[in-house]
C-alpha cells in the first residue's frame, strides 16, 4: 500500500487555460467557452497528463493522507475519489496512524518550523510545497534539518517538480465587443492601488511615494482608504471603471513570481491599464503589449512621464485595453487547486518518477533568486 502525506497548506492561485492549445505543463480544463455574453464553461475537470495515454493498470492503491489539515480546504476533498485524473489508483486516507508508513510526505514550507521533523522512512518521497517567493519562503525555512530531506518541489516556479504557476491565459475565441471611447471618457482618475502590507521590502512602497511626486497615486486597502475586501472583485471593479491604471506590485522581485495581483486584472469586466512591479521575466509570462512594466523605465519619474502620455491620449490607451482584451483570466477554486495536487501526485507515485539529481533544498530556493531593486 502506498500512503501519501501531507504536512502544511496552500495559497490559492490561479489557473488559467489556453482554449486553442491546452497548456503543456498540465492540461487540466475540459472545455472552456467564452462568448460575448459572458457564458463560461469550466466544468467537467480533467486532469490529463502526457502519460495518461502509456498507462497501465496498477495493482497497488496509492493511498493520501493529510497530517496537518488546511482549514479552506472543503470538506468534501477530504474523500475524494480520484474519478476526473488519469491516474485513479489513489485514495485518501486520515488516520494519522499512517504517517510512517506513507510512500510520500508533504511539507508546505510556513509550517516547517512548528513542527518536529519527523523519522524519514527509506521508502519515502518527500515533497516541498511553497507558493511564496524565495524571500518569504525562507522566512520560514532556517533550520539545517531540513536541507536535504526533499525528494520533489511543489510551486509557482516553472523548475518545479510539480508546477503550478498562478496563471496562464486564455485568449478569446470571439473579441470583446466594448465602447473604448466611453470607457475611457468615464475616467476621471489616473491611478489606483490596493495594499494590505504597508511595510512590504524591496521599496515598494518608497517607490509608490516617490511616484505620486509626479502623478496622482490613490491608496486603498489597510493602508489606504477602504474598497471593501482588497480581495473583492466589486472593489476592483468599482476602480477600474474610475481609474485609468491599477499598480500591480509583488512584495518580491522573483523570478516566475507573477500573481493574483496581475492575473485578476484580465477579467473580463476590469478595463483597467495593470502596471507591473515585480518577476524580472514578467514579459515571458504576462502577455505583450497588455501592461506598462516598471523595468522598461529608470525611475518612477520616468514611469510617471509616460503613464500621463498614454492617460492623455484616447487611442494609446484605447490600445493597451484592446490588447489586454483579448485573453482572458479566471481563478482557481480551492477545487481545483486542491484536485490539481492529488492528481499531480497520484500520477508520480504510479509512474515512479524521480527527478534525476538529488534535492538540495536550500540551493534550489535561493537560485532562482530574487533580486534588490535598482528602480529607486
Amino acid at each position: 500500500m502506498y500512503i501519501f502525506t501531507v504536512i502544511g497548506f496552500l495559497s490559492i492561485g490561479y489557473y488559467l487555460n489556453n482554449i486553442s492549445g491546452i497548456g503543456t505543463k498540465f492540461k487540466f480544463l475540459a472545455q472552456i467557452t467564452l462568448s460575448n455574453k459572458k457564458t463560461t464553461y469550466r466544468h467537467k475537470l480533467l486532469y490529463t497528463s502526457s502519460n495518461a495515454a502509456n498507462k497501465k493498470e496498477f495493482t497497488n492503491i496509492f493511498s493520501l493522507f493529510w497530517y496537518t489539515k488546511p482549514t479552506w480546504i472543503p470538506a468534501n476533498m477530504y474523500n475524494y475519489k480520484f474519478r476526473n485524473c488519469a491516474f485513479k489508483y489513489c485514495k485518501i486516507l486520515n488516520d494519522i496512524a499512517y504517517l510512517n508508513i506513507s510512500d510520500a510526505v508533504l511539507f508546505h514550507h510556513s509550517e516547517m518550523n512548528s513542527v518536529d521533523i519527523p523519522k524519514k522512512a527509506k521508502h519515502q518521497t518527500w515533497l516541498f510545497m511553497s507558493d511564496e517567493s524565495n524571500v518569504h519562503t525562507m522566512k520560514y525555512f532556517m533550520d539545517k534539518k531540513w536541507r536535504n530531506e526533499f525528494d520533489w518541489t511543489y510551486s509557482y516556479r516553472s523548475d518545479s517538480d510539480i508546477y503550478l504557476p498562478y496563471g496562464e491565459f486564455a485568449r478569446r475565441s470571439l473579441p470583446a465587443v466594448k465602447n473604448y471611447s466611453s470607457i475611457y471618457r468615464k475616467k476621471k482618475k489616473n491611478i489606483a492601488w490596493v495594499v494590505s502590507d504597508c511595510k512590504s521590502r524591496y521599496s515598494r512602497n518608497k517607490y509608490v511615494t516617490e511616484l505620486k511626486k509626479y502623478i496622482d497615486v490613490d491608496v486603498y486597502g489597510k493602508c489606504g482608504k477602504p474598497c471593501s475586501d482588497w480581495n473583492d472583485d466589486a472593489c476592483f471593479k468599482h476602480l477600474s471603471g474610475d481609474y485609468k491604471f491599477y499598480l500591480s506590485f509583488e512584495n518580491s522581485l522573483c523570478e516566475d513570481y507573477v500573481t493574483e495581483k496581475a492575473f485578476r486584472l484580465y477579467q473580463e469586466d476590469f478595463d483597467i491599464i495593470p502596471v507591473y512591479r515585480g518577476a524580472p521575466n514578467v514579459k515571458d509570462i504576462l502577455p505583450t503589449g497588455t501592461f506598462i512594466s516598471t523595468q522598461d523605465f529608470k525611475s518612477p519619474k520616468e514611469l510617471a512621464v509616460y503613464l500621463k502620455y498614454v492617460a492623455d491620449n484616447e487611442s494609446v490607451y484605447h490600445n493597451y485595453l484592446k490588447a489586454k482584451d483579448k485573453f482572458w483570466a479566471s481563478p482557481y477554486t480551492r477545487h481545483e487547486i486542491v484536485e490539481f495536487i492529488y492528481c499531480s501526485v497520484c500520477e508520480k507515485l504510479s509512474t515512479n518518477y524521480t527527478r534525476g539529481t538529488k534535492l538540495n533544498l536550500t540551493r534550489w530556493i535561493t537560485d532562482k533568486g530574487c533580486h534588490k531593486a535598482s528602480d529607486i
